[in-house]
């Protein structure tokens, strides 16, 4: 299973110990961070949290004081308040303001904490999934009162307009004017599309063992046509890899990375490299080109929805491939990030974290 990452905060070292040994015992692969104030965990903020243990009374203030500052910091981690005496309006109170559960200390055993972790991870995981669909609805809405608002004002232009070269016999701009609206049905059709795979990137059925030189496959057949047309030469390393995960959904993603390096590539041969190899954290790939490249302020921000680089604006695109490739990869518990080359062009790396469990709970 995904290792855990849970952070204790309490003054009284032997609590702080009780805890993490019933932690200990029941994920003895678990990172456990402790600290003995709220300060002293909020210096741990570039630490990754998924579970808080949070005692009610610490020296700098109130369990509820710090709760909105640790959901601020860690707003994916499931929190736990624990306090030396039971009282029903701590508990009340601590669940108002974000808490998951609320334990007395003298109620703190192995079956307790193993209960109150299964299922605030599961109440947690199901809040992001509908804050995530709450946020895909909002994208879909913005796109669909903005960015389609104009190719369709284009068409309802050229509908005008074809209507009265017709009339006035000018058949020649007639033409003109469809081939025209051929380009905004297009431009509409393809924002449509990119928008639905962003939405819903991945396929169903089940996460399976796949040789990555079967991927490599499936994606020269996609990209023959691309390939064949722009002349881009592709060195492939599997890395005589087999990988867990959704295999159309990597190849949809390495079709995005590959065809943005050759659209990128700033009017030279695309030189492209994917590569395969095994991470610190699981099979790692890489896409590295010899194109434009990305500055160093827009590393992080390509791989949010919409977001293009300012040089690239008259390049075609709706600015949702790479927005679409983090979503693929969070889907497989990795992540996604950008590196220059030493000269010229980008990488981009990616992990794959799937473990049997979680193919077995994403089904």
């Amino acid at each position: 299973m995904t290792v855990l990452n849970i952070l204790i905060i309490d003054d009284d070292a032997g609590d702080r110990k009780l805890v993490r040994r019933l932690l200990r015992h029941l994920h003895p692969d678990a990172n456990v961070i402790e600290a003995d104030s709220g300060e002293g965990a909020l210096a741990r903020a570039d630490l990754p949290v998924d579970a808080i243990f949070l005692d009610y009374l610490l020296p700098d203030g109130t369990g509820l004081d710090l709760l909105a500052q640790l959901k601020a910091t860690w707003p994916q981690a499931v929190l736990f308040i624990t306090t030396g005496q039971g009282d029903e309006e701590i508990a009340k109170s601590a669940i108002l303001a974000g808490a998951s559960d609320y334990i007395p200390k003298s109620a703190i055993t192995a079956g307790a904490l193993k209960r109150m972790i299964a299922n605030g991870l599961k109440v947690a995981q199901m809040h992001w999934r509908i804050q995530e669909q709450q946020n895909e609805l909002r994208l879909f809405s913005d796109v669909l009162v903005h960015d389609l608002r104009a190719p369709l004002r284009a068409i309802q232009f050229l509908c005008d307009q074809i209507q009265e070269d017709y009339h006035s016999g000018d058949f020649n701009e007639v033409t003109r004017q469809f081939d025209l609206m051929k380009k905004s049905v297009r431009k509409t059709s393809e924002l449509i599309e990119s928008l639905a795979s962003h939405i819903s990137p991945h396929s169903t059925g089940r996460a399976e063992y796949v040789a990555v030189e079967s991927l490599y496959d499936s994606l020269r057949a996609v990209m023959a046509q691309d390939l064949a047309e722009t002349g881009a030469r592709i060195a492939w390393h599997s890395g005589a890899l087999n990988v867990l995960c959704f295999p159309p959904d990597i190849v949809q993603l390495l079709q995005n990375l590959v065809g943005n390096a050759i659209k990128y590539s700033g009017g030279r041969t695309p030189e492209i490299a994917v590569s395969a190899e095994t991470g610190r954290f699981g099979p790692q790939i890489s896409v590295a080109d010899n194109g434009i490249g990305v500055p160093l302020e827009y590393r992080k921000k390509i791989f949010e929805p919409f977001k293009r680089l300012s040089r690239s604006s008259d390049q075609p695109g709706t600015g949702l491939g790479l927005a679409t490739c983090a979503k693929i990869v969070k889907r497989h518990n990795g992540v996604i990030w950008c590196e220059p080359q030493p000269d010229i062009g980008t990488i981009i790396r990616f992990t794959l974290c799937l473990d049997d469990v979680d193919a077995r709970d994403s089904a």
